[in-house]
């Protein structure tokens, strides 16, 4: 990829909800659309950008970055099926001290992000190394526990996040919300190997967890409670999951593939462990790393490239 001369400032447009996950970090937190690389607009673009992608969008940030302190591997052309060039970079990211201005949009009332947030457990507190306490009928119906479920569910679509267990945000009862909704910016590649089905909103408690397949699968993790790092972590294909839900009804969870691996993780949560706990210690590192050094590489290259072995497959255990 030949350099090119870019402008001294592009922008961006991104979703209110990622900028507010941005706030608490030192890199713009970006949607799967940015996968492959980083999309800007030029000035001239944005008008014509903003009518084709956020026309619909009640609220958004347009953020204006200044180009010299970003890192990175620029390409000016177009995306695939376009005919309109735009500036995009490959292997880089946001730092936040690259905005020059942020200005944030409403199209409809904001009410909808005004819902209470809660903050969420960073590494180190002891409440994550704590087994959470499970519920009786009683206190699952309890006006106490019913708006912690709502706080959980406002906490964790703020954060981003597509799951979140009570400890982390400092209570240490069995309560799990899991959603996964927004796929629209994955491609069908991307599902397929992730094995990446939509998952409504749904609450989980008390859960007692079976593996149903054994072999163990590889991706990346990252946690809201451990953030700016990621590390390969394998998990099991599939489980099966006994639990109630906010009702105190029992229910029974079958999963595979990406949800196996959202359960996994937040079920860990209630064990008082950490995906680093599990992940491949000799493929942690900051997000800023990945990005910069490894997003464009296979899974099985980047174990290549750092001499590991493929995890033993019944290395997967239920708690």
């Amino acid at each position: 990829m030949e350099p090119i001369s870019t402008p001294q400032f592009l922008y961006k447009i991104m979703s209110l909800r990622y900028w507010h996950a941005s706030q608490s970090r030192n890199n713009v937190t970006l949607s799967a659309e940015d996968d492959a690389f980083i999309h800007f607009s030029t000035e001239d673009q944005l008008e014509k950008t903003i009518a084709k992608f956020w026309s619909q969008i009640p609220q958004y940030v347009i953020l204006k970055i200044e180009t010299g302190k970003l890192a990175g591997k620029w390409a000016f052309e177009t995306n695939p099926g376009g005919t309109t060039q735009y500036y995009h970079l490959y292997n880089g990211f946001i730092p936040m001290k690259s905005i020059a201005e942020a200005k944030i949009v409403y199209r409809e009332p904001v009410d909808s992000c005004a819902a209470l947030k809660l903050d969420i457990v960073q590494l180190g507190d002891p409440v994550l190394r704590q087994k959470a306490r499970e519920l009786t009928s009683e206190e699952i119906l309890s006006p106490e526990i019913q708006t912690l479920i709502q706080d959980m569910v406002a906490t964790m679509r703020a954060a981003p996040g597509v799951g979140l267990a009570a400890p982390q945000i400092g209570k240490p009862v069995q309560v799990v919300v899991i959603e996964d909704m927004d796929h629209s910016l994955l491609t069908a590649e991307q599902l397929i190997e992730r094995d990446r089905q939509k998952i409504s909103l749904h609450v989980i408690i008390n859960p007692r967890m079976d593996i149903e397949e054994t072999e163990a699968v590889e991706f990346f993790e990252g946690c809201l409670s451990v953030p700016q790092f990621t590390g390969l972590v394998p998990r099991a294909k599939s489980v099966r999951v006994e639990c109630f839900n906010e009702r105190a009804e029992p229910i029974t969870i079958r999963a595979k593939g990406w949800y196996a691996r959202i359960l996994q993780h937040e079920i860990d949560h209630l064990n008082g462990i950490l995906y680093i706990d599990r992940a491949r210690l000799a493929t942690l590192m900051t997000i800023e790393n990945y990005v910069k050094l490894w997003k464009s590489k296979s899974r099985n290259e980047i174990l290549a490239s750092l001499a590991l072995k493929k995890e033993n497959p019944h290395s997967c255990h239920g708690e």
